[in-house]
This record gives structure tokens, C-alpha cells and sequence, in this order.
């Protein structure tokens, strides 16, 4: 019994702490379910969404001096709690939708492209 109540005070603690982790994230603004990683900024410069019949279409940027490693990792890390299976590097689905997020360095700067489609193009 007493193990029992231990262990379903670790999961409340746990899912407490996945909350408030939550509670703190930013998110893009034209995607709304993909978190903003800290030390990058979004560009409104090129941001495209469209809906059509068969899904989203979106485009957004995000600058920042970060490394282009820590940006790959964070998405890989944040992105499975929200719902996001990996399909490959820089790649990932969710509910018949693909997201690539790739980045491209400019001197000590990193340029993030996200793109989302609902056929993975």
C-alpha cells in the first residue's frame, strides 16, 4: 500500500513538472504547436501558412546564436513530449502532418527553417 501511494505521488510530481516545463515554452506563432527554443527569435520575414483541404502548409523562420547541433537536439528532445514521432534527422510526423526543421549557419549565426505539409514534401 504504501508503495502504491509512493509511486502515485511520483507520477502526479512528474506530471506537475511536464506542466509547469510547459507552462514556460514559447511557441512559433504560425505554429503554434512547435516550441520556440531559447537564444532563437522568430523571423516574420517569410513566414507562409495556408490551409487547404488536405492540411496545413507552413513556413517559418527563427535566427539566433546557437549551434546548429543544440537546435537539431532540442527538437529532438522537445518534440516527442508534444505529440511528434521522429522519422528521420530533422524530420517528424504527427496526425498525417511532416515537419523538417533545418538550419543553415551564417558566420556565429543560425538560420532555422521549419516546414510543415501535410505529404512530407
Amino acid at each position: 500500500m504504501l508503495n502504491a501511494l509512493r509511486i502515485g505521488l511520483m507520477v502526479a510530481l512528474m506530471m506537475f513538472s511536464v506542466k509547469a516545463q510547459a507552462d514556460d515554452l514559447e511557441f512559433l506563432s504560425v505554429l503554434q504547436d512547435v516550441p520556440l527554443m531559447a537564444g532563437l527569435t522568430e523571423s516574420s520575414d517569410g513566414a507562409v501558412r495556408f490551409d487547404t483541404p488536405q492540411g496545413r502548409i507552413v513556413e517559418a523562420y527563427a535566427v539566433g546564436t546557437v549551434t546548429k547541433a543544440s537546435v537539431l537536439s532540442y527538437y529532438k528532445d522537445s518534440l516527442p513530449s508534444l505529440g511528434w514521432t521522429r522519422t528521420a534527422h530533422g524530420s517528424y510526423m504527427r496526425e498525417g502532418e511532416y515537419l523538417t526543421i533545418s538550419v543553415e549557419m551564417e558566420d556565429e549565426s543560425a538560420i532555422v527553417r521549419f516546414s510543415l505539409s501535410p505529404d512530407g514534401k
